[in-house]
């Protein structure tokens, strides 16, 4: 989670309730209806889940250390869908233990390399890199729909073949969603290609400009200009930092989602949830 600045997670300890309304506005679901939708949960199951259980984000101070407000955004995030959270006073291990003390039921827990949440009950996980890759692809789903798309039946371009990338091309792939990529990185394209996909591989960013929908998963910031986009684009990106600049950013704002951490920590929480009776 390296990627990640105090400053760009801050807004999530009070704006949560702003955040659900903008991603409702643009997709028809908050964090907690994209996550019964995408895992096929009712509002009675989940309502049930939400009554019980208890959810912990413990700090982890390895690496490069704590980010700040890292475990408060988690807890604020899980909290606007429903559920008691709470951050332990320790960190690492010592904080893990006092987690398990007070009976947390789901404990989320990120150092530079790896972000997981699990449940001590069944040993189920949601692991971040895949539940980011999984909730895009739902977001940009649900804005296709609302525009009366099927995404089965379009053509998808995904930028980046990095850690989320890769996540996001083996669903696709597994969903029969026809897309195309393109990546900077030689190195990311020769893992690419080595898939076998048959999928077409831009040789030029100026392509871009070509495709209607998009899934971003790069992670340098304003990169891609206004002027490299085409018309009446769909985007969906993690953003970490956002690829868009200012104007493009303007120019989409009703028919783009992104963010640095929401959606990815919901569908960590569903992944779990999909688990349980």
């Amino acid at each position: 989670m390296t990627r990640l600045k105090t400053e760009w997670i801050d807004y999530m300890l009070e704006g949560m309730n702003s955040y659900n309304e903008n991603l409702k506005s643009r997709t028809g679901f908050d964090l907690k209806s994209l996550v019964m939708d995408t895992f096929g949960i009712s509002e009675q199951r989940y309502d049930s889940y939400a009554s019980k259980l208890l959810v912990a984000a413990v700090p982890v101070t390895q690496g490069e250390g704590i980010i700040g407000s890292f475990s408060e955004s988690v807890c604020a995030i899980v909290r606007s869908m429903g559920f008691r959270t709470f951050v332990p006073d320790e960190t690492d291990v010592d904080g893990l233990y006092s987690a398990i003390l007070v009976d947390a039921d789901i404990i989320y827990m990120a150092d530079d390399t790896r972000y997981l949440a699990f449940s001590r009950d069944n040993g189920s996980f949601g692991e971040n890199n895949y539940s980011t890759a999984l909730g895009f692809i739902m977001v940009l789903r649900a804005m296709m729909k609302r525009a009366d798309l099927d995404i089965s039946k379009e053509k998808i371009l995904v930028l980046g073949n990095g850690l989320v990338g890769e996540e996001a091309v083996q669903i696709l792939l597994g969903h029969d969603v026809d897309f195309d990529m393109y990546d900077k990185d030689p190195k990311a394209v020769e893992a690419f290609n080595r898939l076998e996909t048959g999928k077409y591989v831009l040789s030029s960013p100026d392509e871009i400009k070509n495709y209607k929908y998009i899934l971003d998963f790069t992670n340098e910031g304003e990169w891609l200009k206004d002027e490299m986009l085409g018309e009446n684009v769909i985007y969906a990106s993690p953003g970490v930092p956002l690829s868009l600049d200012d104007k493009a950013s303007e120019r989409l704002q009703k028919t783009s989602v992104y963010d640095n951490l929401e959606i990815g920590t919901a569908m960590m929480l569903g992944e779990i949830l999909k688990t349980m009776p």
